[in-house]
């Protein structure tokens, strides 16, 4: 009886799966469940005869009884976390203001409204009259006079560097060193790791570089 109650390995021919020769539960609890089954074998009720296994798992399919409840006729709670946790706040509603005071605050409350009402009407109505015009429309007209303002100074377009709203601001950016020129693109100022002997006869950390030197 024990070699026919040995385990079967794990093979090709049963998938992967530990399987059983004879079954040990005779239909009276899952596979190898035999702890909680004896843990549990004093609250079933007693047995006028013994049943086969058909009859035995119809008999249990709903677990042991009286593990959860006794009364297996009660009716189970709807209640849920939410209804328990999220209930009608309970406030507080004893009026602590007079009835005449409470009427003139709504009073002075619906003037103020009306009257910011009719201001925003009239200024919708406002804009309603006016005739449709797109920003295009606005801004771009034929009729603008083209002139260009008189140089305040002589430029050169190749030796000069070119002024952009990132030359003009970059004292403003995060992250850039100091500058050392005002005349050149950006660069990093590499004074903290550059050999010293190459360093001699530059100016000082606080100094403006001559640059470009053409």
């Amino acid at each position: 009886m024990e070699a026919m109650n040995a385990r079967i390995g794990t093979s090709i021919a049963n998938d992967g799966r530990n399987e059983l020769r004879v079954n040990n539960s005779a239909g009276r609890c899952l596979l190898e469940n035999w702890v909680e089954e004896r843990a549990n074998y004093g609250r079933d009720p007693p047995l006028d005869r013994d049943y086969n296994m058909a009859e035995r798992s119809v008999f249990l399919r709903s677990g042991h009884p009286g593990l959860l409840t006794i009364d297996e006729k009660a009716k189970a709670e709807d209640n849920t976390t939410v209804r328990v946790t999220y209930t009608v706040p309970n406030v507080d509603k004893t009026r602590r203001v007079g009835l005449r005071k409470e009427l003139m605050e709504r009073a002075f409350a619906e003037g103020v409204i009306a009257e910011i009402q009719q201001q925003n009407k009239k200024v919708e109505d406002a804009i309603k009259a006016e005739p449709m015009c797109s920003t295009f429309m606005q801004d771009y007209t034929k009729d603008f006079p083209k002139s260009q303002p008189a140089p305040t100074k002589d430029h050169d377009l190749v030796k000069e560097q070119a002024v952009t709203f990132w030359s003009e601001h970059r004292d403003k950016i995060h992250g850039c060193t100091q500058v050392k020129t005002r005349d050149t693109a950006f660069r990093r100022n590499d004074a903290f790791s550059k050999p010293i002997g190459d360093y001699w006869d530059e100016p000082q950390p606080y100094e403006l570089d001559q640059y470009p030197m053409m």
